[in-house]
């Protein structure tokens, strides 16, 4: 089979489902994945600014984030400074997981690419990249 298409949505499919197996080892969805690393990086942000940054809406981020703070791994609190608005934090627990995590996707990546030598695994991600850009979500719409 040589149709980009097909190929491209069938290894997305498997890589998809493997990657989700790999974070449900923590109880945790791609989105809120993403939502660890973006508050990791930031030391904190409100809700509205986590669904711009992650391009999830609210109503989905709320759930997303009721997910992280059962498990610990954030918690939302009144911003100090505007009363009227929460500041989403990762917690001690939230960044240990997303030490295991990253390191738990590394794995799998290594794993899902180990057909591919070291430069066919950067013009895969250069190529990916560049297709995603043209993408909906890649342009931030």
């Amino acid at each position: 089979m040589t149709d980009p298409g097909f190929l491209l949505s069938r290894v997305g499919a498997a890589v998809r489902a493997g990657f989700k197996d790999v974070l449900a080892g923590w109880g945790i969805r791609p989105q809120q994945y993403l939502i660890l690393m973006i508050l990791d990086a930031r030391g904190g942000a409100s809700q509205q600014e986590l669904c711009t940054a992650a391009r999830i809406n609210s109503g989905n981020m709320v759930e997303l984030l009721d997910g992280l703070e059962a498990l610990r791994y954030a918690q939302r609190a009144r911003d100090p400074h505007d009363r009227r608005r929460y500041v989403v934090t990762i917690t001690p627990a939230g960044r240990s997981a997303l030490a295991d995590l990253r390191q738990a996707v590394g794995e799998y990546n290594e794993r899902v690419l180990s057909p591919l030598t070291g430069r066919e695994q950067r013009q895969l991600a250069a190529t990916l990249g560049k297709l995603f850009a043209t993408t909906a979500e890649g342009r931030g719409r």
